[in-house]
């Protein structure tokens, strides 16, 4: 049985990196690549490159795209045994990156991810009791979060949640007293659109709501780890040069899985999944191929 559940998006992601310096409003000449991506399914990679057993339920269509997604799931080991087929395409992230491989806009159409739904997640609760963790998107409806906060509290299992951006972060709003999670991952938007206000108040704030652990990523100023009881800062990793950063928030959030799951403290945790973060940073792949559990420890300083 997987160690890790993931449940969220998975998509191709369409990139294209200016080769010179970005205009708005025009064509700027550059390269656009296809590979498979979604925030759900590259912590999944990031976790399977890891080496953790990790399964990934999501919602793919039958079409080219979610060929592509089956095989590089299939090409890392990544569990899709509990995925569900979608009448509608297989999700998409279309962005542009300017040439220091900074995002300047994304789009993304993830309608295949309303199929599924809560009663999909009842058809695999047993499975789903059976891991150690869970990670969570908000790609989900409101309804599968929901259902998630639920059964991790009722079942005992620990629920990490990743708001992915603003308007889905909103989700969670809607749960009320229903949200609960052993931990979530936002960035600085994130938490200021859940929590109306920012810094220390805000985690607070989270913290009140029924989230047990708050790790705040802060791009390039590192991360925050509270648990409730204190807040421990912790520093980003030197990255000599971005190649893209697309994806360095999934691999933030495997490396915090792997070391939870090693029994690690949440401020060490934070730290592997900052030293995650760097590894995809030099990467112009949305999970990077060198990352490894050899690397990232090495990075890490931990023998």
């Amino acid at each position: 049985m997987p160690r890790v559940i993931v449940i969220g998006g998975a998509n191709v992601d369409i990139k294209g990196r200016a080769r010179g310096a970005y205009v708005a409003g025009t064509s700027n000449p550059g390269e656009v690549t296809l590979s498979a991506g979604g925030v759900g399914r590259n912590i999944a990679e990031n976790l399977a490159r890891l080496g953790l057993s990790v399964a990934l339920v999501t919602a793919l269509g039958s079409d080219a795209n979610g060929q592509l997604v089956r095989q590089a799931c299939a090409a890392v080991g990544v569990n899709l045994t509990m995925a569900i087929a979608a009448a509608a395409p297989t999700g998409s992230y279309l962005a542009v990156l300017d040439d220091m491989g900074e995002l300047v806009s994304a789009i993304n159409d993830m309608r295949a991810m309303e199929a599924l739904t809560p009663s999909h997640l009842d058809s695999c609760a047993d499975r789903l009791a059976q891991a150690d963790m869970l990670v969570a998107d908000c790609n989900l409806s409101e309804m599968c979060l929901a259902w998630l906060c639920r059964f991790s509290a009722e079942r005992g299992r620990r629920l990490v949640i990743e708001p992915v951006s603003v308007p889905k972060a909103r989700k969670l709003l809607s749960l009320g007293n229903g949200l609960s999670a052993f931990a979530i991952t936002p960035n600085a938007q994130q938490l200021a659109a859940l929590a109306g206000a920012d810094g220390e108040a805000a985690i607070a704030k989270l913290h009140g709501l029924g989230i047990a652990n708050v790790v705040l990523h802060r791009g390039a100023a590192g991360a925050l780890a509270s648990d409730g009881t204190r807040i421990e800062k912790i520093e980003p990793i030197s990255v000599s040069a971005i190649a893209d950063v697309t994806g360095a928030g999934d691999a933030a959030v495997a490396g915090l899985v792997c070391g939870l799951l090693e029994g690690r403290s949440l401020a060490q945790s934070a730290r592997l999944g900052q030293c995650a973060a760097a590894i995809k940073l030099s990467s112009a792949q949305s999970v990077a191929s060198g990352l490894s559990r050899d690397s990232l420890f090495r990075l890490a300083g931990i023998i």
